[in-house]
């Protein structure tokens, strides 16, 4: 292995997810040693080999009764992280070490392999703030959560986060704007597909509306179950999916029982890759439903790509992030949180044939100017430009991007 090429990826989850393993198969691809630390997992050993990437796990769950288990158990695994890397790294040196918010205060646990010279990188995900206070409201906590950002923005040597509006919110807050990266959000269309076959077309005269993902109260379950209580009438063969795990999925459930909707709203919880393509590939049109808030307004998920990969339509609710990178000959909006708005907008896709056509056409273009296969080219330039010597990176990524 060339000398300076040993990168560690730290996450607090203990699934191997896909925007993990993307980010470390690219590195892989890219000749680099490549360990991922996560917490443990039932089903996967303590240490294995997946495509290349050593995957080790650490002791260490997220508990769910309260604020302060929460904050206890991202501690707790701070804590544990940190003692690894410092007894990894003086064994066997890392040239970079990345590290994925939540929490912002993860990333000062690479702080001994940081003295000893290696760079840090902090991949931040989302406005911890933001997010703190779409789930609990304003209040001192949003103050304190921004002055730890602003301390691990300066602590990095380099950050990397998902939209220009999401940087230039930390830019306002007083990072400097050099040292952050924007890689979109964006599947990895060979990894996602991989062994699936499409199953076989049936015909069918129902018009399939489908969501996937977490099911929680600001991904917008609920106003799609709104929507379809208003459309029951006039849409007879409409049907909606639901596919995804969280903390809502009782609340959703109910609601779909109280319209009276348990023959037009399947809900299918978690499935496997293969089953969510096969959702995907037989479906009408895709739905992100995300509510309004701080937090979205600053990011937007790359779930529309992967209806665009499978040649749909998205709707979507109009906030400023994913508004600002496609416009609305790319995506039907809706206002966020507007039932109807949203009733009117699966309408317009189920009447207009046309309409569906020209999303899809559009979607596939809007994926490849901006999906993964243009994405890991500016995140490996993040890794490239830090190891030569020039982390301001400014100028060369806006370059990169089409």
């Amino acid at each position: 292995m060339p000398r300076g090429r040993r990168v560690c990826i730290v996450r607090q989850r203990d699934v191997y997810e896909p925007q993990i393993r993307r980010v470390a198969e690219a590195l892989v691809g890219a000749g680099y040693d490549v360990e991922v630390l996560l917490m443990r997992h039932a089903d996967r050993p303590r240490s294995t080999v997946i495509d290349g990437v050593r995957v080790l796990s650490l002791p260490g769950a997220l508990g769910r009764s309260s604020k302060l288990r929460y904050a206890f158990d991202y501690a707790a695994f701070s804590v544990l992280v940190a003692s690894t890397l410092a007894a990894r790294h003086l064994r066997r040196r890392y040239s970079v070490v990345q590290l994925y918010t939540m929490p912002d205060f993860l990333v000062l646990a690479a702080f001994v392999p940081k003295l000893f010279g290696c760079r840090v990188i902090a991949y931040m995900n989302e406005p911890t703030p933001e997010l703190f206070e779409t789930l609990y409201g304003p209040g001192r906590s949003r103050r304190m959560l921004e002055r730890i950002e602003q301390l691990v923005l300066r602590f990095a040597d380099q950050a990397i986060t998902v939209t220009d509006q999401l940087k230039e919110r930390f830019v306002e807050r007083g990072a400097d704007g050099a040292k952050i990266s924007v890689v979109l959000n964006a599947p990895d269309p060979s990894s996602d597909l991989s062994g699936w076959s499409p199953p076989a077309d049936t015909e069918t005269s129902e018009f399939v509306v489908m969501t996937h993902g977490s099911i929680e109260d600001r991904y917008g379950q609920d106003t799609i179950i709104e929507a379809a209580s208003l459309l029951r009438e006039e849409l007879p063969n409409l049907r909606v999916v639901f596919t995804g795990r969280g903390s809502n999925e009782d609340a959703v459930l109910e609601l779909i029982r109280e319209h009276g909707l348990e023959d037009v709203v399947s809900f299918e919880g978690f499935v496997s890759r293969e089953r969510l393509n096969d959702l995907l590939h037989q479906t009408d049109a895709g739905i992100v439903a995300q509510k309004a808030s701080p937090y979205s307004h600053l990011v937007h998920t790359y779930k529309m790509v992967d209806y665009w990969i499978f040649g749909r339509p998205v709707i979507a609710s109009r906030l400023d992030a994913t508004a600002a990178l496609y416009g609305d000959d790319v995506i039907e909006y809706y206002r966020p949180d507007d039932a109807a708005d949203l009733a009117r907008a699966i309408k317009r896709l189920h009447d207009d044939p046309y309409r569906r056509a020209e999303l899809a056409r559009n979607g596939r273009r809007a994926q490849e100017q901006f999906g993964w296969a243009v994405q890991r080219e500016i995140y490996l330039g993040v890794y490239e430009s830090l190891l030569a010597g020039a982390p301001r990176l400014a100028e060369a990524q806006a370059a990169a991007r089409p």
